[in-house]
């Protein structure tokens, strides 16, 4: 009897870790939510028609490592005006379709061109993320050299139509025999076929699993491209029996830290020997379920969900939010109606951890799933900033108040506008059209030392001349602009 009982209790572990290894990931969950979204279908527009990367201001950016956040097209539906530009370097467009003839289907409402303009006017690289969850598809995409050859020929299309300025693959659910040779083969091959036919400066990268459950050859998968994006998330989901954090610090078999240390089933060999290679993912989502006691890691009931980092917020409110010492994550329950709720996401004190892990280890950067998920909630940036901003750098210490010329000039109708502040004050910038009107105001609020960018959009205005006025209270200064459509 007492053989039994070890023999159901590993079976069981076994079983939990293998529903773990083979659910989708909240890449794949959200798109599947979204995939019936109305696409709205619009003019294609040239390369002609969008900017090409500001390689300058890319070259100049005062970031100690990489950004590289996945924007998904149901946030791009929803204008995200309020993105701190400087803080990235990267713009993963989620998502371009590919079906199993190697055909590529554009996201909602493409082209983004208004996204695209802004990025490369400050020096973000745009990248478009190649999508595929099922694994017979997969399987002929990467296996049929004349299907691989016209997606190669597709993406060739894609970055040259729209001056984009990589390619991410994003195949999830692969079979275990297409692991390791096959996807690295077919990695090396679109990775070389880029480079040689399209620009040796467009980027390819592949959407990596946090844990190698069986079957990939992850060292020789980093080898096969320019870099990865670690998915260093859904560590617990919708089929765990126990409420957790999508992404564990520490604790548990499975956590970032051993993702980026162990040589088994992690990128230990990675890290050692190409760390350049890598980018760690981080969520700034969690998920929320009913358990059946408010105690940490309470056994599951029901899974309520993914949340959001802007809808945990806002459900946390004045509740107390807990810290697990185990994982290093935090969490927060609460009682209603007679039963229990749990919910486990990262906010900046546990995000800090992990970036703090990537810098130690010396990899390309950091990236997020998902842009937009923060919302109007500015502490997720603050923490970009401060974690890695070169404050040292000259563009952040200006020796004069100064106004710089806007680029693109002329603009149709995004541009870009910077200045530097020597002294803390309050600033006001204003646009003003040829008869002195005030138009816009883009700036009036108290701003410490530093250099400054804002976007200006000119939709809507007539083509012309106008002027751009900047003033902390003792010096004003002006320049002109041109707006052509």
């Amino acid at each position: 009897m007492k053989n039994w009982s070890i023999i159901i209790t590993i079976s069981i572990c076994v079983l939990q870790i293998g529903f773990s290894q083979e659910s989708k990931s909240i890449h794949q969950i959200e798109w599947e939510n979204h995939r019936n979204d109305v696409r709205v279908i619009q003019k294609q527009e040239s390369a002609a028609d969008i900017f090409p990367l500001n390689k300058t201001i890319a070259e100049q950016k005062a970031l100690s490592s990489s950004v590289f956040g996945y924007l998904p097209y149901w946030v791009y539906n929803d204008p995200p005006l309020y993105f701190q530009f400087d803080l990235l370097t990267h713009i993963a467009l989620f998502n371009f379709d590919v079906n199993a003839d190697g055909s590529i289907k554009n996201p909602s409402n493409w082209p983004w061109k208004a996204l695209i303009d802004t990025a490369h006017v400050h020096g973000i690289k745009v990248i478009m993320c190649a999508v595929q969850f099922d694994d017979a598809k997969i399987h002929t995409i990467i296996t049929n050299q004349t299907i691989k050859n016209s997606f190669f020929e597709k993406v060739k299309g894609k970055i040259e139509t729209y001056n984009l300025d990589g390619i991410n693959i994003d195949f999830e659910g692969l079979n275990t025999a297409d692991r390791g040779n096959i996807i690295n083969a077919f990695m090396a091959e679109l990775t070389d076929y880029v480079h040689s036919n399209i620009d040796e400066d467009k980027e390819v990268s592949f959407a990596a699993p946090a844990v190698n459950w069986s079957g990939w050859n992850l060292s020789g998968l980093a080898a096969a491209c320019d870099y990865l994006f670690i998915m260093g998330y859904d560590f617990h989901g919708s089929w765990s029996s126990s409420a957790g954090p999508s992404a564990p610090f520490t604790g548990g078999s499975y956590n970032i830290t051993n993702t980026l240390t162990n040589y088994n089933n992690g990128y230990g060999a990675v890290v050692n020997n190409n760390p350049e290679k890598l980018i760690l993912g981080v969520p700034y989502y969690g998920n929320k379920w009913r358990t059946a006691s408010q105690n940490e890691n309470s056994s599951v009931l029901e899974y309520i969900g993914s949340r959001k980092y802007s809808t945990a917020k806002q459900e946390l409110g004045s509740r107390d939010l807990l810290w697990s010492s185990n994982y290093k994550t935090p969490w927060y329950t609460y009682e209603s109606g007679g039963k229990y709720y749990q919910t486990w996401y990262d906010n900046d004190a546990s995000l800090k951890l992990k970036y703090d892990l990537a810098e130690s280890k010396n990899l390309k950067g950091v990236g997020m799933w998902a842009l937009g998920y923060d919302k109007h909630y500015t502490e997720l940036w603050d923490l970009l900033r401060s974690s890695f901003l070169d404050t040292t750098d000259e563009h952040n210490q200006p020796e004069h108040f100064k106004l710089y010329q806007n680029y693109p000039n002329p603009f149709n109708p995004v541009t870009t506008i910077e200045y530097d502040i020597t002294e803390a004050d309050n600033i006001e910038l204003n646009i003003y059209n040829l008869l002195g009107e005030k138009i816009s105001t883009l700036i009036n609020d108290y701003q410490s030392i530093g250099r400054y960018s804002i976007d200006f959009n000119g939709n809507g205005l007539p083509s012309g001349m106008y002027y751009y006025q900047i003033s902390n209270g003792d010096i004003t200064k002006v320049k002109k602009m041109v707006l052509i459509k």
